[in-house]
């Protein structure tokens, strides 16, 4: 968990900390098997139980984590069919909108996405997961945010945090980051080309071999 900074402003406490410790999780530095106390996180971030124990009820009410009575939280286990539903519902957004967009995409989207897709095969060669799922995170949601439609957005910030969740598990998968790399790359270059359907297969391929490989390890 590094880089993990101390709270500096105690009015806002509950939310800060209900930020950070979500950015641990979705980060992918949070491990499945391991149950965190309130007073772990409170320790680390330098206040006092109370918003800390808060924000992590907050999470489990969103579905994020669950509690382990009277040791802690840890992360919600997600079922196949669980999962199959995300990546439907990522499927029909993703598919969608690059088709839509591709056409009228300009210079200045194209190159946001050349340069999440930098930023990953940089993480990628250090070893960086955390900044990898970053940058993967971004690559998917320029799309989306390009397409200025606040609802879908809302639903695909919600879907990618339980889908970051089990990023770090899919990527231990031997070569699944290299084929990451190349799906993405197959999808930038069929915008760039403005072909509306060959960017929507490359976009479904991505996705498919996506939650095959997240399927495989649970």
């Amino acid at each position: 968990m590094e880089g993990l900074k101390k709270i500096q402003r105690p009015e806002t406490l509950l939310s800060l900390a209900y930020d950070r410790i979500k950015g641990l999780l979705v980060s992918g530095q949070l491990h499945f098997d391991e149950i965190y106390s309130a007073n772990q996180f409170a320790e680390m971030l330098g206040v006092s139980r109370t918003p800390v124990r808060e924000a992590l009820l907050q999470l489990a009410a969103e579905g994020l984590l669950i509690p382990v009575q009277g040791r802690g939280f840890k992360i919600k286990g997600f079922s196949e069919k669980e999962i199959k539903d995300f990546f439907e519902a990522r499927l029909m957004i993703e598919t969608y909108v690059i088709a839509r967009l591709v056409k009228g995409i300009g210079g200045e989207d194209v190159k946001a996405l050349q340069t999440s897709l930098k930023q990953m095969a940089q993480s990628a060669e250090k070893g960086d997961m955390c900044a990898f799922l970053e940058a993967d995170k971004a690559f998917h949601m320029n799309l989306v945010r390009r397409y200025t439609n606040r609802l879908l957005e809302s639903i695909m910030e919600n879907i990618r945090n339980l889908i970051s969740i089990l990023g770090q598990r899919a990527l231990s998968s031997s070569g699944r980051i290299e084929e990451v790399l190349r799906e993405h790359q197959a999808i930038v270059e069929a915008v760039k080309a403005r072909d509306a359907n060959k960017a929507a297969k490359a976009m479904s391929h991505h996705l498919n071999r996506s939650e095959q490989t997240i399927i495989e390890t649970l």
